[in-house]
């Protein structure tokens, strides 16, 4: 099951109306937005609205929801839930990724649009971070397959997997599948000058 926070005044009507959920999953948009709260009506989809305006007002309020909903997971339940955030925002994506990771819940990032800067942005890994990114990708590499099926056939503990899914992701490693959108693909070679 998944659970997908939308930062809606980040990442626009348009990415709303092309997110691919199943009948369990739970989509929270966070918007102040008309036009986007009918479209969440029609979808069936969580409108959470009502913050104040100004400077990161959304964001406040979506990590506020995010936290509330990581204290009611039981912890049978956590490695049956990946909760997903769509946003362009580098600094709500550091804070939502840093909460599931220290609650030990999958994550994943989806940005709509290219990062800026993303090439400037050195970023060292260490041994073990590096095995695992390559523990992952070379899973992935023999057969497509969804998160949960992959963290589960790697045998790495949730927030290790994560980041390493996560870094795969930055570098353009892997992709969602055209076909079905919750199933990962290799899509490129792993070169060892990417994590150098």
């Amino acid at each position: 099951m998944n659970l997908i926070f939308v930062d809606a005044e980040n990442v626009g009507l348009n990415t709303i109306q092309e997110i691919d959920t199943r009948i369990t999953d739970k989509v929270f948009v966070f918007s102040n937005n008309e036009q986007i709260k009918i479209l969440c009506h029609d979808l069936m989809f969580i409108m959470m609205d009502g913050y104040p305006i100004g400077k990161n007002q959304a964001d406040f309020y979506l990590i506020a929801h995010l936290s509330k909903a990581i204290s009611q997971v039981r912890y049978d339940e956590k490695k049956k839930l990946t909760f997903i955030l769509y946003s362009n925002d580098n600094s709500l994506c550091q804070a939502f990724e840093f909460q599931c990771q220290h609650a030990s819940i999958a994550c994943e990032i989806i940005h709509t649009k290219p990062i800026q800067g993303q090439n400037t942005n050195h970023q060292e890994y260490t041994t073990a971070e590096l095995n695992n990114i390559a523990c992952l990708y070379k899973a992935l590499k023999s057969k497509s397959m969804l998160v949960t099926e992959l963290f589960n056939t790697t045998k790495l503990a949730q927030n290790e997997a994560t980041k390493a899914l996560n870094a795969l992701v930055q570098k353009d490693l892997i992709a969602r599948s055209s076909s079905n959108k919750k199933v990962w693909e290799v899509v490129a070679e792993l070169k060892p000058e990417l994590f150098a």
